[in-house]
């Protein structure tokens, strides 16, 4: 295998595994917070929400990792 095929496995691998991290116990935190603590009953209000809160999450966590592994790629070549 390319050593850039192994590179490319191992960056899907890391935004994966991060992303199961933070987003499983994300969710259940703001499934508490909108169920629990604020009453929130409507499933599309609920929905909506957390899927906003956890779309910006993403965004930031991939561009971090992104920016993370370009840098260490390029320092190798």
């Amino acid at each position: 295998m390319k050593k850039e095929t192994l590179q490319i496995h191992k960056e899907v691998a890391t935004q994966v595994s991060t992303g199961l991290a933070i987003n499983y116990p994300l969710n259940l935190t703001l499934l508490y917070i909108l169920i629990e603590l604020y009453g929130v009953t409507n499933p599309l209000v609920i929905g909506t929400t957390i899927t906003l809160i956890m779309t910006v999450i993403a965004y930031t966590r991939i561009f971090i990792l992104r920016s993370y592994f370009s840098k260490k790629y390029n320092r190798t070549k």
